[in-house]
């Protein structure tokens, strides 16, 4: 539980979602044991159906982690997801998870900083789902907006931080959550609305 949904209602909601396939409650298992971050189901499945509400063909992710969110985007996209995780171990173990997943073909996955790499990308995408450091949260869609078409999707996860961005004395990482915030509201070239689901997302559509 998070602080932001009541946990009944947290409840509520995952007792409603349909049964995952063994992989991803192995991964989900997993996360827990290993204290590993990952979206989990109920955003799991709002990333699956925006990528077909926007029939995105080009997914580019920044922050893989073992590959549980990649998943849910690679089975929702019909095209190519690009991934980028910084660890290379971790980034190792997301490959195998793809490749058990069967999604081996349709998933790169890269390995290296964000920062660093999206500027080398040569293709413009549909869809960006953004989960790497939070502090570089603002210097990361500076670097991929140009890569987006027009009218692309953009989420943003952990945007309200347990809660704590309301905190009247925030600490640095919540200061650079609220100044992102901030910014993909006040950005001339997005609309963006925060969705309190789990820990916070942050929609922007880039004009």
């Amino acid at each position: 539980m998070n602080g932001i949904t009541h946990p009944d209602v947290e409840k509520y909601l995952y007792e409603l979602l349909p049964p995952r396939d063994p992989l991803l409650v192995r991964l989900e298992q997993e996360a827990r044991e290993r204290d590993i971050p990952i979206v989990g189901p109920l955003v799991g499945g709002l990333l699956a159906l925006l990528v077909r509400l926007t029939r995105a063909k080009k997914v580019l992710e920044i922050g893989t982690a073992i590959g549980y969110s990649t998943i849910w985007l690679a089975r929702a996209c019909p095209g190519r997801v690009v991934t980028i995780e910084y660890n290379k171990a971790i980034a190792q173990e997301a490959q195998r998870n793809i490749s058990e997943a069967g999604l081996s073909r349709r998933v790169r996955v890269l390995v290296g900083d964000g920062m660093d790499l999206v500027p080398t990308l040569r293709t413009k995408f549909d869809f960006l789902f953004l989960d790497a450091e939070k502090h570089q949260y603002r210097a990361l869609l500076d670097l991929a907006l140009p890569k987006m078409k027009r009218g692309a999707l953009i989420v943003t996860d952990n945007v309200l931080w347990s809660g704590r961005v309301a905190q009247s004395d925030p600490d640095e990482t919540t200061q650079a959550i609220r100044e992102f915030n901030e910014y993909v509201h006040k950005h001339p070239a997005l609309e963006t609305v925060i969705v309190p689901v789990r820990d916070g997302l942050a929609l922007s559509r880039k004009r």
